[in-house]
């Protein structure tokens, strides 16, 4: 009888091992499963086991609810998040590989529960790389169209396009990052939630964003960002473009920072808030060490207490940075209005940043004070007219790398090497 029951175990060990049956391979790094079909791509989070494995996409997949079969989904799709709570995450993360391979997932819908990370991938700590989703409608708090938690994993190569909502840690390609990295990805993307909002990443305890940009419609009420809502790390060769809006700390690039340093990075954005905001970054707190270097911001900046790089700033260093920014103070019932080429607020005692060959168009701005808060005790930076700010010239007198870091055309700002930017026919770059 024992026997024959251990023969039954036996027989039945392949079907268990095997619940999904793949297009191909074995799962293992070499031979990675095949994804053909959308069965294939739910069937990864029906079975734990396949969570630390390999995966591509061999053929584009489209999960339109309004297919034979399609279905609007309840959680994440793998890796699903098993503990409630925002601050709190549980159940096993895809820990393996999933390779896209250039394909596209199209028509991901996913209506979480608040609490529970939402995204094709609830919590991430693997690969996830060359993936395009498309015409995402995603929702859920935390919620990112690739993961809800990216803890300690990489998200490489992808692209981002749709609309993602929620109420905390909201991201158009991740609501929370964690020690984890995201280099060369894409966004085009409508992101909307109240607090901890960002057109790339919500916020979390925060990590790396290499090479990446945003092109999105973030609204909000705290901590609201054009690329990250709120951030610790490192930001390297980023850019977000669009329309940021939110109630206080709120930025073009970053809402709030902490302890973050952020290198050859751009934001090109409408921001408009009712109190503090900032071109660049919302408020920028202090972090020993924290630096921002080749940076700048272009846009206009609407609230109460505004700066053209950002709205409050402490104890960080600004090197080689510019602001090119519309300046449009409102006042707020019982609130001072402060108004800064650079900074709206800087804390004078031992806690002001430090600027290094910093400009602002006073001219665009309107605003002849680099710091709103201590106009007469603390002057950081220099404010040129437009045709000043133009000039290779006058960057390059000041120290300015235009062999390596940027560049200039006729009748522009200077922009970053890395954005690929050509100039006009009728305008060469300035020698």
């Amino acid at each position: 009888m024992k026997r024959g029951i251990i023969l039954m175990i036996c027989l039945m060990l392949p079907s268990l091992a095997l619940s999904v049956e793949f297009a191909g391979g074995t799962g293992e790094p070499n031979d990675p499963y095949q994804i053909a079909t959308a069965e294939q791509l739910i069937g990864i989070g029906t079975d734990p086991d396949l969570l630390d494995k390999s995966f591509i996409l061999v053929a584009d997949i489209d999960l339109d609810p309004n297919l034979p079969g399609g279905q609007v989904f309840e959680d994440a799709l793998i890796a699903p998040d098993q503990l409630d709570g925002v601050g709190g995450h549980g159940g096993s993360p895809f820990s393996g590989v999933f390779d896209g391979q250039g394909y596209s997932i199209a028509h991901v819908h996913i209506v979480g529960k608040y609490g529970y990370d939402a995204g094709l991938f609830g919590t991430l700590s693997g690969l996830v790389m060359n993936l395009n989703l498309v015409d995402v409608v995603v929702s859920g708090s935390p919620a990112g169209a690739i993961a809800g938690l990216n803890h300690q994993g990489m998200i490489l190569r992808c692209s981002v396009a749709g609309q993602v909502s929620g109420i905390d840690q909201v991201g158009g390609l991740v609501g929370a990052l964690w020690d984890a990295s995201i280099v060369d990805c894409v966004v085009q993307v409508q992101v909307t939630g109240e607090d901890r909002i960002g057109g790339m990443v919500g916020g979390g305890p925060g990590g790396n964003l290499i090479g990446c940009q945003a092109n999105a419609q973030v609204s909000g009420d705290m901590y609201i960002g054009g690329l990250v809502g709120q951030h610790e790390g490192l930001i390297i060769e980023c850019a977000a473009a669009g329309e940021v809006i939110g109630s206080d700390n709120v930025g073009g690039l970053v809402g709030i920072s902490s302890r973050t340093s952020i290198l050859r990075s751009a934001a090109d954005c409408k921001v408009t808030a009712e109190h503090t905001a900032g071109g660049f970054v919302g408020r920028a707190v202090s972090g020993f060490g924290s630096f921002f270097t080749d940076c700048y911001a272009r846009g206009s900046v609407v609230g109460s207490i505004i700066g053209g790089l950002a709205g409050e700033a402490r104890h960080n260093d600004f090197v080689n940075c510019y602001a090119a920014c519309e300046l449009l103070p409102v006042q707020m019932e019982g609130e001072e209005v402060l108004v800064g080429g650079l900074f709206a607020d800087a804390w004078v005692a031992a806690w002001a940043p430090m600027t290094v060959a910093c400009f602002w168009d006073a001219e665009l701005s309107g605003v002849n004070e680099s710091v709103g808060s201590h106009p007469l005790e603390l002057q950081l930076g220099m404010g040129l007219t437009t045709a000043q700010m133009q000039s290779r010239e006058v960057f390059e007198n000041a120290g300015w790398d235009f062999d390596t870091v940027w560049m200039i055309c006729e009748g522009e700002y200077p922009r970053l090497q890395w954005e690929a930017h050509e100039c006009d026919d009728n305008a060469s770059q300035q020698n």
